[in-house]
């Protein structure tokens, strides 16, 4: 199969146009173009704010149906974007904008937001595999119009996106110390006997679990005693994967088949 050569801007313009698509709440179009395990953590996310179009709502200025809603929009701004990582298909990129909102062009809240995404290419394709992004709390501004009719903004009721979102894992280690940690931040898990070893990019610590309990996406059961996390894999070769980090792990050969199929989706 022969691969897109994508350059340093392509990726950029890649990721300006998903937070567009997200700031917008073009959820059809952001879904086309998300890995199969995607993954997003933070604090900031608008697809999973539901029955407005903006971060705020006004709630209704008058009970008069004939009365228009004062209409609420967004505008980015200040956008800045780094490639700080290029890993034979995969690329990391970081950055910031901020994003302010208005009311019949009076201005409601702003807010910056930082973000890191992480692509995957997929033959001629880019998917987004994982997403992390935060905001600060905006702060809502009175100009006089909603305080004077008795209103106050309200911030819009949130739902998950899907009906399983993303859930920190609660592993207590063998000196009884509580690690609080999401699946995506695990690079891999190593099991011997009863004892799995969880390695992050930052630390390692031992817990004492069977490797079965701990499986599940985006991790991919390569060896009998290893789980791997699927996003951080540069390449393999029978029968070894090796981590973006450099990390070597055996792969079972009985499965370097199916991981090498897994892989490729």
């Amino acid at each position: 199969m022969k691969y897109q050569r994508f350059k340093e801007q392509d990726i950029i313009d890649k990721t300006q146009d998903m937070i567009r698509l997200l700031v917008s709440r073009q959820s059809d179009s952001f879904m086309k173009q998300l890995d199969g395990s995607f993954v997003q953590i933070g604090d900031y996310d608008p697809l999973l704010i539901q029955n407005g179009p903006g971060h705020v709502s006004p709630g209704p200025l008058s009970p008069d149906p004939l009365i228009p809603e004062p209409e609420v929009s967004e505008a980015i701004s200040q956008e800045e974007y780094a490639v700080v990582s290029h890993e034979r298909c995969l690329w990391v990129i970081c950055g910031c904008f901020s994003i302010t909102a208005y009311m019949d062009g009076r201005l409601l809240s702003a807010s910056k937001i930082v973000f890191t995404f992480v692509w995957r290419q997929a033959g001629e394709r880019l998917l987004l595999v994982h997403a992390n992004m935060s905001h600060s709390r905006p702060q809502a501004r009175n100009n006089g119009g909603l305080a004077d009719a008795g209103k106050s903004l309200v911030n819009v009721p949130a739902q998950p996106l899907s009906a399983e979102p993303e859930t920190k894992m609660s592993l207590r280690d063998l000196n009884g110390k509580i690690h609080y940690i999401f699946p995506a931040e695990i690079l891999y898990i190593k099991s011997d006997n009863k004892i799995c070893h969880i390695f992050t990019a930052e630390s390692a610590f031992p817990v004492r679990i069977t490797l079965h309990r701990l499986y599940r996406p985006p991790f991919l059961l390569i060896h009998r005693s290893y789980l791997v996390n699927r996003n951080y894999v540069r390449e393999i070769c029978r029968y070894q994967a090796t981590l973006l980090n450099g990390i070597q792990i055996p792969i079972g050969k009985e499965k370097y088949m199916e991981i090498k199929k897994a892989l490729s989706c």
